[in-house]
């Protein structure tokens, strides 16, 4: 069932440009090649094509490229605020743009990422908790959103989970053996999490692959990052089952602030082998209004964004770490 309530307007030449990493021409070639043809707007100026066309172009370039190994994955923190959802939000869409099929699910009852979707979490709607508990399969719970992105949402429904999760067999292991038949559906399966210690997030991490650990660039989050680390081992190693593979992206970077470089110093010295090299996601509003409208950077955002450069950084790392080329 399609998420109509929110389909963005499409995207330029440019853009698609900037998502392949080469020059505007080398696009408009390939655009031309195909015989696609841009969206009716009544807009001026800027032509745009629409996402099955722009999936069919970027997927020239970068997903044919790849074959994704490490398909589970999570964006995850104890602490609330540090952005994680709006870095998911993101990438899930943006990974969707370049031609991978992308499952995204919304594990935290507050449903934020759901509302970026452009869901009504006041609404009832299935979750992840009816698939749990049994009452619909996970593929009945698996909402379109547009073409090449999947989402389970969420409400508050979602916090009986861990009632429903502490009386069964193998509580750790229930999404797992949910996310079973999906795997070879799906390139990419990415949950939202909650900022808790919850069995829900237990589930996560025993079937991901990849563990994204998203840290603002403030002397108190990096407090946590310890207690953080230290719980997801202790974690595996109760359960017996190996280390998922951990990054840690530094969100709101500002540039003038003594406190954001403070942090990126401590955790070079302190985990330098978790960091992608030189990077931080730079402080923008865009990031909110991309929330707020319900669409992805690539959709709306200007000329030379700091934001949707930052974010395209990451997803091409996490493309390479995922994948074989």
């Amino acid at each position: 069932m399609e998420n109509n309530e929110v389909q963005p307007i499409g995207v330029t030449q440019k853009t698609m440009a900037t998502i392949a990493d080469v020059v505007t021409s080398t696009i408009n070639r390939a655009i031309c090649a195909a015989g696609f043809s841009p969206i009716p707007s009544n807009a001026r100026g800027k032509m745009r094509y629409s996402i099955e066309d722009t999936r069919r172009v970027l997927s020239r370039f970068i997903s044919d490229k790849y074959k994704v190994t490490k398909k589970i994955q999570c964006f995850y923190n104890f602490k609330g605020g540090v952005g994680k959802t709006s870095i998911c939000f993101q990438v899930a869409s943006h990974l969707a743009l370049c031609g991978f099929k992308v499952l995204v699910i919304d594990a935290d009852p507050q449903g934020h990422l759901s509302t970026s979707f452009g869901f009504n979490n006041d609404e009832s709607y299935c979750t992840l908790y009816d698939a749990i508990i049994g009452v619909k399969t996970i593929n009945e719970v698996i909402r379109n959103i547009y073409d090449g992105l999947d989402c389970i949402p969420s409400n508050l429904s979602l916090t009986r989970t861990e009632v429903s999760l502490n009386e069964m067999p193998k509580r750790e292991e229930r999404v797992k053996i949910l996310l079973q038949p999906l795997v070879n559906k799906y390139d990419f399966i990415i949950f939202d999490t909650n900022p808790t210690i919850s069995y829900l997030n237990r589930n996560v991490l025993t079937c991901c692959d990849i563990v994204n650990i998203i840290v603002e660039t403030q002397a108190y989050s990096l407090n946590g990052v310890k207690l953080l680390l230290s719980d997801i081992k202790a974690f595996c190693d109760s359960m017996m089952i190996g280390l998922p593979e951990i990054f840690m992206f530094p969100n709101k970077y500002e540039d003038r602030s003594a406190t954001s470089a403070e942090a990126i110093v401590a955790l070079n010295q302190i985990y330098p082998q978790y960091l992608m090299p030189n990077f931080a996601i730079r402080k923008s509003e865009e990031f909110n209004i991309a929330s707020k409208l319900s669409k992805p950077l690539a959709f709306f955002c200007r000329n030379n964004s700091i934001a949707f450069d930052d974010v395209m950084d990451m997803i091409r790392f996490l493309i390479n770490k995922s994948s074989e080329k």
